[in-house]
């Protein structure tokens, strides 16, 4: 309507409009392989005692990644922030992106039954909609309540998500800690596991607890998740960690090891962290990388 300025159209002509294709590499670039695991704007407070006002979008839009995580708050820190119902909404931010993976449990294990729903409702209308994420799954018993849900609830998430007639995925939080419990009949239900190291010291042992994983769960594709803040200390991931997960994942990548690697997270990108900036830089390097 104004050169420089913005094009008005009517709620007509709106739902015309086609979202504009990705800017990110093509399938067979290091680029289309990372992800960034994201949750509310400043969920992560109650954590690390200062305030990120960086959203799920902002996040991948800053770090430079096409694909997204999206998990709903703890109780604990929904306080501070957490993706309030009806979810459509969010996804409008999102649709520059290739790929969106909801949670039907969040941080802390939150799970509620009614947002198990909706997710679902959300894989039906949304293009880029790529799966569900179980984001602190499980307990670290043996026995007993094993994860959030039972392996009969998941089994029929599973089947909804199949009913759909897309081929969507389930991704879960695997810790590195955790790769000793008795889970192997859950993992029979998921698709993807995603692998994390919460103490930069476990790191040493990255080449271990990949092997550890694929012996586990033989039929699963893994990702590497990369924390950039290290939570128990409160301050960013040392880049010399940083630097080697993100070689080894490199590495795993090119050696079919991995389908991706995950980036965590928003709430952290905008308080000055190092490894926030290095991991930024490194992503630009090796972005356009042919697999």
């Amino acid at each position: 309507m104004a050169t420089g300025g913005c094009v008005l159209v009517s709620a007509a002509d709106s739902r015309k409009l086609v979202p504009p294709r990705s800017t990110a590499a093509e399938p067979d670039t290091v680029l289309d392989r990372l992800w960034i695991f994201t949750c509310a704007a400043n969920s992560d407070f109650v954590h690390l005692r200062r305030r990120s006002v960086m959203t799920p979008a902002e996040g991948a839009f800053f770090l430079g990644v096409p694909n997204i995580i999206v998990v709903q708050s703890s109780l604990q820190e929904a306080p501070y922030g957490r993706l309030d119902p009806p979810f459509a909404q969010y996804l409008i931010a999102l649709r520059p992106l290739k790929r969106v993976v909801w949670s039907v449990v969040g941080s802390g294990g939150f799970h509620s039954p009614e947002e198990t729903k909706e997710a679902l409702g959300l894989a039906q209308r949304a293009p880029n909609f790529a799966g569900l994420m179980l984001d602190d799954f499980f307990t670290g018993a043996k026995e007993g309540k094993r994860a959030q849900l039972t392996v009969e609830e998941l089994g029929g998430i599973r089947r909804q998500l199949r009913e759909l007639g897309r081929n969507l995925e389930i991704f879960v939080t695997l810790y590195t800690d955790k790769l000793d419990l008795p889970i192997s009949d859950y993992l029979e239900l998921v698709d993807v596991i995603t692998l994390w190291t919460s103490d930069p010291a476990g790191l040493e042992r990255l080449e271990a607890s990949l092997k550890q994983a694929e012996a586990i769960a033989p039929r699963a594709k893994r990702m590497l998740g990369c924390y950039l803040v290290d939570y128990g200390r409160k301050e960013g991931t040392p880049v010399t960690w940083m630097q080697r997960q993100c070689e080894t994942g490199l590495r795993w990548l090119k050696e079919r090891r991995i389908e991706g690697i995950i980036f965590l997270g928003n709430t952290t990108m905008d308080l000055g962290f190092a490894s926030v900036e290095w991991t930024r830089e490194w992503i630009q390097k090796v972005g356009n990388t042919r697999l």
